[in-house]
């Protein structure tokens, strides 16, 4: 469903008008966000996703230690 069309204001200082929750700047290429809490939800979920690599990073990390490099370090 299309929102209403809003004047919205990028921070290089480009206005137009966007009727979309997400429209790319054209001057500077940033996002601009129709409403101002969507632009948390997106650094929440870059946080997340993050933090989702860095734990399945880890835990390979810890298998290959114990199932893999222990045994061979052993003998």
């Amino acid at each position: 469903m299309p929102l209403k069309p809003k004047q919205v204001t990028c921070q290089c200082g480009n206005t137009f008008v966007s009727s979309r929750d997400r429209i790319w700047c054209e001057k500077c290429a940033d996002a601009v966000y129709y409403h101002d809490k969507d632009k948390n939800k997106t650094k929440l979920n870059n946080i997340y996703v993050t933090g989702v690599i860095v734990a399945v990073v880890g835990f390979l990390t810890y298998v290959f230690m114990e199932l893999i490099a222990h045994p061979l370090l052993i003998l």
